[in-house]
């Protein structure tokens, strides 16, 4: 019989295979996010590219929060990237 404690039960397997299916390999995605990010930064700055830490937490709500943290050398001039 489908009561609405079942149907509620149903519904958070499948969230919670969702999300696991979202990040099946972190420690590779977290590479690429952060070899792209550094790729970017590159642009505007001179960065410590052995200093950049990147972490991802899952939320309750299914959303990730990324936080970056790195050191820049000094920045470039605007005249020099244009």
């Amino acid at each position: 019989m489908l009561t609405a404690k079942n149907t509620q039960k149903g519904v958070n397997r499948l969230k919670n295979v969702l999300l696991s299916d979202k990040f099946t390999n972190p420690e590779r995605l977290n590479e690429v996010i952060k070899s792209d990010i550094l790729y970017v930064l590159k642009n505007y700055m001179d960065i410590d590219t052995d200093d950049i830490k990147l972490n991802f937490t899952l939320n309750d709500d299914g959303n990730y929060q990324l936080r970056l943290s790195a050191s820049c050398k000094r920045l470039k001039l605007l005249q020099a990237i244009l």
